[in-house]
């Protein structure tokens, strides 16, 4: 087998028998696959691509494997979809002077690919890993709540428009945090503040359509969608977030039931509703540095942003 993956960085991620955590064994490379050094678990390669994904979680609808398929990375770096975060990713990893290993958590089709050294890409979609372009690079299919990596292992760690997509979201957190090394970077801009209303297809179904709750929605978008009803609303239970802040605080986000049909919209598949003061919270209360973030009154107004956060140099798992 022709392996170029990352070897010594793969883990097995198999529940341990004897205690509530993965296995964690290392990774042998074998015949169209690779078997862990302690269990014996084989994680099959399909057309070169390790799977890592726990059937456990694995969804039943084929939707985002039938919306990759036959995609193209080489036609889709012309469009302008996330280009702008290219290009800040391309100038973070030279500024930072970033040597890898950096992972890419839901790197779809890989557009990032060639902005950071020693890329990894994980993606739960298998169909999206086998985009024509995207071969010469390192492809993981897996889940962000157990990923297949040895503890503090990535230099850098980045994810856009993937978290609010993740179920049972604090435990894709807690494994950023976990393979993140020490002095570790993590870049995180997920859809922040997706919306009940916006899954529910509330501001593109006509009143006909929508139930009595949703009509009234419907015809208050433009106040709730308005920068002062949000400014309102989010601030003072940010402000109380922050005061009851305490060392290793918990994640607060809510559940959202997504929608995968014909009639989609930005952001109508989320599952995760997530708040960018509560992301920044989360990080910070373990000591990591908020560098795009600096202040308190920063933090409190963050809104649809990038988030650039530096691990604590003296934090290892």
């Amino acid at each position: 087998m022709d392996v170029t993956f990352p070897i010594k960085f793969l883990r097995c991620i198999q529940d341990h028998p004897a205690r509530d955590s993965c296995c964690s064994g290392a990774l042998i490379p074998t015949d169209n696959a690779f078997a862990c050094d302690l269990c014996n678990f084989r994680y099959s390669l399909v057309r070169g691509i390790p799977v890592f994904r726990p059937d456990r979680w694995q969804i039943t609808d084929s939707w985002f494997e039938e919306m990759y398929a036959g995609r193209s990375r080489i036609d889709e770096l012309e469009t302008p979809y996330l280009r702008d975060e290219r290009r800040f990713m391309a100038a973070f990893a030279e500024q930072r002077s970033l040597e890898g290993p950096c992972l890419e958590i839901g790197c779809g089709t890989g557009l990032f690919a060639e902005t950071v050294p020693q890329y990894i890409g994980l993606e739960y979609a298998l169909e999206s890993l086998f985009a024509q372009g995207f071969e010469p690079f390192t492809r993981l299919c897996g889940d962000a709540r157990r990923l297949p990596l040895a503890d503090s292992s990535m230099e850098c760690v980045f994810s856009f428009n993937t978290l609010e997509h993740v179920p049972e979201l604090e435990r894709a957190f807690e494994e950023i945090d976990r393979v993140l090394k020490p002095g570790g970077m993590l870049v995180l801009k997920p859809a922040w503040h997706c919306t009940k209303y916006t899954t529910e297809l509330i501001p593109v179904l006509p009143y006909r359509e929508l139930k009595t709750r949703q009509k009234v929605t419907k015809a208050l978008l433009p106040i709730i969608r308005s920068k002062l009803y949000k400014l309102l609303t989010w601030t003072p239970w940010r402000i109380q977030r922050r005061l009851m802040q305490r060392p290793n605080n918990p994640l607060h986000w809510g559940r959202l039931t997504p929608y995968h049909g014909k009639a989609w919209i930005s952001d109508a598949d989320a599952t995760s509703s997530i708040d960018c003061h509560e992301g920044i919270l989360y990080f910070t209360s373990r000591g990591y540095v908020c560098h795009s973030h600096p202040t308190a009154f920063r933090q409190l107004l963050a809104g649809h942003d990038v988030v650039v956060l530096e691990k604590p140099a003296g934090n290892g798992n």
